[in-house]
Parts: C-alpha cells; sequence; structure tokens
C-alpha cells in the first residue's frame, strides 16, 4: 500500500505522537491535473560565481541587487558592482555591522545608487562611479526609494527621511515623520510602491505619496492593521504581497503575509511550534528574510541566526519547508548559508553570510557553494500498530531513478534509510539502497525486514548525493497497521 502521508510538509508539532513529519531541502509541488502526482522537488544548490580570489577582499555578503542590467553588491565593508565574467570591481568603504544591509536606486532621472550599512547612507555617482562619505550617519536602518524620493528609515528613533528629489546626496533637515496615529513607534519600512510599509511594535500603517507640498507622504486612509514586527529584517515585498515575522500585544512569533492591506497568518502549526522553541530557547528578534522566484514558485525564506535554523514559504502553494546546510564537522543542520539574493545575467546570485563568495543558484546542482553536499530529509507521519505488533515486511521508495553523475560522488546514488519506534524521538541504525546509475531509469530502491514494534513506527530518508532528488510517494507491505498517526 502507499504510505499514508510520504508527500507532504514538515508538520512537527508539539507531541511527536501527534505528527512527527519533517522535510528538509526539498519542497512540495502539488500537481495541477488529475492524473498527475504531487512530489517532494529539490531546493536549489548553488556553484560559485566569484570567489575572493577573483575580486572580492571582504566577507561576508549582506546586499545584492540588480538595477538597468547592473548588479552591486555590499560585502564585508565594501561596495562592489559584479560583472556578467564573474568580477567584481571594489567602489568604496562603508561601514560594517551584522545586519543585512540595503541598496536602491533613483532611475535614469538620478543615475545614482544608494546603500545603507551599518546604520549609514552612502551614493553612488553611476557615471563616475564615485562612492560618497556617509551623507546620513546612524539615520538608515533600512531605505528605498518611491517616486524618486530617497527614503532613509531609523529603527532607533522611529524617523523617516527623504532625500530631495532623484538626488540621493541631499537629505533637508526638516523633510522627515515620525508616527502619530499610535503610540508605538515604527521598527520598520519597506517600500512596495505605490507605498510605504511602516510597522512598529504592535501595530503598522501604508503611506503614500500624496503630492503634499510640505511633505509628499501621507498615511493611506484605512490602511492601518494589529499587527507589528517582531524582527526588523524579516519585513520583505513579493510581488502583490508584503509578508514579515510579527508582533502585537497578545505576542510575538506569527508569519504573515498581506495581499491588499489586511496581513493574515500564514504559519503552519510545526512552524509556530518551532518559533515558540526557538523563543525559549534563543531569540527570534533577529530573524531576517529574503523572496527569489524560480520554476514558477516564489519563495520567501526566514531565517534564525540564532537559534541556527531557516524555513521557506512557497506563495505558490502556501506551504513551509525547512532549509539548512550541512554541516559535516559538528554533525547537524545549520541555518542556510545565503543572505543576499538578486537576479542578474539570467542567474539567481546569492552571497553567503561567512565568505566573500557569491555563488549561483542551481536546481541541478546538489552542494552547496563550497561543496558540500546537501543532505535532503523526509520522515513522514507514522504508522501506528492496531491490536498487534506492526511488522513492515518491505518499504520502497518512489523517487525518480537514474540520475547518477557521471563521476565522483553521485555516480552510484544511494538513499539511506533509518527506523523509529516511537515518533521520530530515537533512531535505530541506517541502511542503504541505490537510486540507480545514470541512465538506469529501471532501477528500484527498496529494503527487507525492516523490523517491528509494538506501537509505531517511522522511516527517515536521507539522500546526500549530489542529485536532482524527486520523490513521488513510498510502498509499504506492513502487518498490523491500523492507521497513521493523526
Amino acid at each position: 500500500m502507499q504510505w499514508p502521508g510520504f508527500v507532504g510538509t514538515s508538520s512537527k508539532v508539539q507531541s511527536p505522537v501527534a505528527d512527527c513529519s519533517r522535510l528538509v531541502n526539498l519542497y512540495l509541488e502539488p500537481h495541477d491535473s488529475e492524473s498527475g502526482l504531487p512530489a517532494l522537488y529539490p531546493t536549489p544548490g548553488q556553484s560559485a560565481f566569484i570567489t575572493a580570489a577573483a575580486g572580492i577582499t571582504d566577507v561576508g555578503t549582506r546586499a545584492l541587487a540588480t538595477m538597468n542590467a547592473r548588479t552591486f553588491g555590499v560585502i564585508g565593508g565594501g561596495v562592489y558592482e559584479l560583472f556578467a565574467a564573474g568580477t567584481a570591481t571594489r567602489y568604496g568603504a562603508v561601514i560594517q555591522d551584522a545586519n543585512p544591509a540595503d541598496i536602491a536606486f533613483n532611475g535614469i532621472s538620478g543615475n545614482q545608487a544608494l546603500f545603507s550599512s551599518g546604520g549609514n547612507a552612502y551614493w553612488l555617482n553611476l557615471t563616475t562611479h564615485v562612492l560618497s562619505a556617509a551623507v546620513l550617519t546612524n539615520e538608515a536602518t533600512q531605505i528605498g526609494m518611491l517616486d524618486g524620493y530617497g527614503l532613509a528609515f531609523n529603527r532607533v528613533t522611529g524617523t523617516l527621511r527623504l532625500s530631495d528629489l532623484n538626488d540621493f546626496s541631499i537629505w533637508d533637515p526638516t523633510m522627515f515623520a515620525r508616527r502619530s496615529s499610535a503610540p508605538d513607534a515604527w521598527l520598520a519600512m519597506i517600500v512596495n510602491a505605490p507605498d510605504v510599509w511602516l510597522l512598529g511594535e504592535q501595530s503598522g500603517d501604508v503611506w503614500y505619496d500624496n503630492g503634499g507640498s510640505t511633505f509628499p507622504l501621507a498615511p493611506r486612509s484605512g490602511a492601518s492593521f494589529p499587527y507589528g514586527i517582531g524582527a526588523t529584517f524579516s519585513l520583505k515585498a513579493a510581488g502583490d504581497s508584503v509578508l514579515w515575522l510579527s508582533q502585537n500585544a497578545q505576542g510575538a512569533g506569527i508569519v504573515v503575509r498581506a495581499r491588499g492591506y489586511v496581513p493574515q497568518p500564514i504559519g503552519s502549526h510545526a512552524l509556530d511550534t518551532a518559533i515558540a522553541g526557538y523563543q525559549r530557547t534563543s531569540i527570534i528578534t533577529d530573524a531576517e528574510a529574503l523572496v527569489y522566484q524560480r520554476s514558477g514558485h516564489t519563495f520567501y525564506v526566514l531565517k534564525f541566526p540564532s537559534a541556527n535554523a531557516t524555513w521557506m514559504y512557497d506563495l505558490s502553494t502556501n506551504l513551509w519547508t525547512e532549509l539548512g546546510t550541512e554541516n559535516v564537522a559538528a554533525n547537524r543542520v545549520d541555518a542556510w548559508h545565503p543572505r543576499a539574493i538578486t537576479y542578474a545575467f539570467g542567474k539567481h546570485l546569492v552571497g553567503e553570510s561567512g565568505t566573500g563568495t557569491v555563488a549561483m543558484l542551481d536546481d541541478t546542482v546538489g552542494t552547496e557553494a563550497d561543496g558540500t553536499p546537501i543532505v535532503r530529509v523526509r520522515v513522514p507521519p507514522a504508522l501506528v500498530a492496531g491490536d498487534g505488533r506492526l511488522f513492515i515486511d518491505r518499504f520502497e521508495l518512489q523517487i525518480q531513478h537514474g540520475l547518477g553523475t557521471i563521476s565522483g560522488q553521485g555516480a552510484d546514488p544511494v538513499a539511506m534509510l533509518r527506523w523509529s519506534k516511537d515518533f521520530g524521538q530515537t533512531w535505530g541504525n541506517e541502511r542503504r539502497a541505490g537510486l540507480g546509475r545514470m541512465g538506469e531509469t529501471d532501477a528500484r530502491t527498496y529494503w527487507l525486514r525492516c523490523g517491528s514494534a509494538p506501537t509505531s513506527m517511522v522511516p527517515e530518508i536521507r539522500i546526500s548525493d549530489p542529485i536532482p532528488t524527486r520523490i513521488t510517494g513510498a510502498l509499504v507491505d506492513a502487518r498490523g497497521a491500523q492507521r497513521k498517526a493523526a
């Protein structure tokens, strides 16, 4: 029979008896035809685009952005332009801190780029490539551009400042706004034209350009909401949506998505349980996010640096999965390494938090930028015993076969299986089965004599070979199974 719920998402909740499901470095794509099958597809791997030896001397990428066929990055303490040939030019230095940086442009009318880093703002002349000294000091936690105006937001004072029209070099000290509609000061800002989203500790507003002669921005009538922000750098825009890790008077830790001006919670029980755990053992206020679009899906990636975990939301399916980068030395999966992303030169370029490497995302690559294998994990809901003991005589993984590499690791790829008899709390020994060398499309991946248990059994499938993992289900010959765990 088919293993119930094998193709599914992470659903691990407070009690593993209720559900112990996990999905790591795979995402679920429901099929859009009656005859098709839902499947688990691999999250993309990375291959190096630019390394420290190819022009980047600073470490750690904190921002990437592309506009008018030009790509810029804030990498370590430097501002760089990246080129299609895989080279980079450093234009100058900025102050560096542990937070993400921002990049904004004012188009052909201004011909400038604006950079925020370490709370300061700097502008770059896109013709002469001269980077200014800080034009704002400790006043630019986040930046943006709307209708030709540069916007700089200061999280400490809750102040929004505007540059002159089409000129990031001039910031009139009288051109600013602070919140007066509610008592909680603003803590985060993002521009999603034609709107500016401003979020406080417990609530938020949407402003727009009303053409006022004194100050051109004003609150949009009726566009206030009872969701503030719990992590300033979790705020991201994706098409017609704005997403963030929220906070309000009742608590913190719910991820919301606003389409129009009405935020709605989008978390799963598994995500909410995980975030509650991060709050108990660590912090969530340093969470940060990035957004990218690939293979018809738009993904919101939410990283918790202190908790060392990453989750990814698919805006197309409204489903969550876990992401991570294998730490071989520590025998664990760490938070996903990429921190900044842009689409340039027909590629998705990502910058890592701990190195000067800028890499290309690629669905056909099964390794991280440094060559570390990506470990993909699926734990489905458990099978539960009936009146007697549960026996698993045969377990078969339904997966696309024959995708082995030409040589090296992955030439003879395998899947690793281990079993738990207590809903994923402890695990038995690992066993392996082949996935088929290149071209062996008729291979089958199965295990015999998988054991028995008095109450339940749940498998864990792990694949670390650098192949495009595509799973459509699992078959099981079981005796004594009553039902899957609820």
